[in-house]
């Protein structure tokens, strides 16, 4: 006689792995396209519909890059037992990969149904996790398709509610999307449009104006603020908004970014001796490790002084991975780059953070400017932002500003710095 026993627990294990994955105990990819197959092929009048759920987990890459990837993987393991508890026998949950999952669920036919179930998936995912002692909140996107209004196939089910998820990324956290037919040529446009944005960064299809701020207590222009432009081949003049967010999406706004920053540094550098020059940047990018050794370098290849250029980033920047946003600004504040907060006012950060960030200034955002023309309670509402960024030691400028009235009832509040088409529209 001889044992086995070891044999045969390999043989199983090695079954076992072949179906399931390793990490959490989730039926595989392979298992899944069994069971989805067997779905798809011997429906009856009970099962006549079928849905398919792509969810991408948000945030969770800070776990690891935090905490480590045991605690990523402790957490990927909650997810998957949260995931099982919102489903019923006959549904089926998958590891797809990474920090994404598939839920299969057999005979849903409303669309109400499904909505309902995706919101129970959210509400669950974003419940507290516990690592390593601490509350750690994550987010969901899912991506939903039907079978057989969308399609009848395992692989045309895969790829739809794929492109339900990448729209329900496109809408933020904690977004849900059903796939709908004219979704997949958007897609293939967007698609396209990316790959001619990065043709455009190597061929120079790409311009800066530059619109002029004044300040008001030396009575001159002193700085300007660096905006690009797109002069595509075949849809003419593109404007920021209309390629901003797919450079974000795309990751190729690091490239974007540093053509920007060398170009305005090169212009601003070569016209003038004193004129400081601001550059937009993404929230997107003070999560990336090289953004210093990239500005650095940008001030090393065109000789540019540091004191003069200034980052203007939204104040949304301090809620994503605000320990690392904060050493990151400190790090720009020590080279004497000057940072500025857009569009103060529409964004969702605490005023704690005026406190607490090394910003140097607010840029007041224009709707506030324009809705003094015609309300008393937003003159008031502007007089005590101003009040406010002097309270914190911070220079105030007032964007939209155009007309003379305006530019006076500022002077009035003793705002620093105005800038709109009346001083300036931007100019090459």
């Amino acid at each position: 006689a001889s044992d086995v026993t070891l044999e045969e627990e390999s043989s199983e294990r090695i079954r076992f792995l072949s179906h399931h994955d390793e990490l959490t105990g989730l039926p595989n990819r392979a298992m899944m396209q069994e069971f989805l197959d067997g779905k798809l092929h011997s429906r009856g009048e009970a099962n006549s519909t079928l849905v398919m759920l792509s969810l991408d987990l948000t945030d969770f890459k800070l776990v690891n890059d935090i905490y480590g990837h045991d605690a990523g993987d402790k957490v990927l393991g909650e997810v998957a037992q949260r995931l099982r508890n919102c489903l019923r026998a006959t549904d089926l949950v998958a590891r797809q990969g990474g920090d994404e999952f598939i839920i299969i669920a057999p005979a849903i036919h409303k669309k109400e149904d499904i909505r309902t179930l995706c919101q129970l998936i959210i509400a669950v995912i974003n419940k507290p996790f516990i690592v390593s002692g601490n509350e750690v909140s994550l987010g969901v996107n899912i991506g939903a398709a039907q079978s057989p209004q969308d399609a009848l196939t395992a692989s045309d089910l895969l790829r739809y509610s794929d492109i339900a998820l990448y729209e329900a990324r496109n809408l933020g956290n904690n977004s849900f999307v059903l796939y709908q037919a004219d979704m997949a040529k958007q897609i293939v446009q967007r698609r396209e449009l990316e790959n001619e944005l990065r043709e455009a960064i190597k061929e120079n299809q790409l311009f800066l104006v530059y619109q002029p701020r004044f300040d008001i207590r030396a009575g001159c222009i002193n700085s300007v603020e660096a905006l690009v432009r797109w002069l595509h081949p075949r849809h003419g003049l593109l404007m920021p908004d209309q390629f901003i967010p797919l450079a974000e999406e795309s990751g190729i706004i690091t490239d974007l970014t540093d053509w920007v920053l060398v170009n305005a540094c090169q212009d601003i550098g070569r016209e003038f001796n004193h004129i400081s020059v601001s550059v937009n940047i993404s929230p997107m990018e003070f999560k990336a490790s090289d953004v210093i050794a990239r500005i650095k370098n940008v001030l090393a290849t065109t000789h540019f002084p540091a004191a003069r250029l200034e980052l203007e980033v939204t104040e949304n920047v301090t809620l994503c991975s605000p320990e690392n946003a904060q050493i990151v600004m400190q790090e720009l504040k020590t080279l004497g780059i000057r940072l500025l907060i857009d569009d103060f006012g529409t964004g969702y950060a605490s005023l704690y953070y005026l406190h607490s960030f090394p910003f140097h200034g607010i840029k007041i955002d224009k709707s506030f400017i324009f809705a003094m023309n015609d309300s008393e309670s937003a003159k008031s509402i502007v007089e005590k932002v101003i009040g406010l960024g002097k309270d914190y030691n911070l220079e105030v400028t007032a964007e939209g500003v155009e007309t003379q009235e305006q530019l006076q009832q500022l002077i009035k509040y003793k705002c620093d710095i105005a800038q709109g088409y009346y001083i300036g529209r931007p100019v090459s």
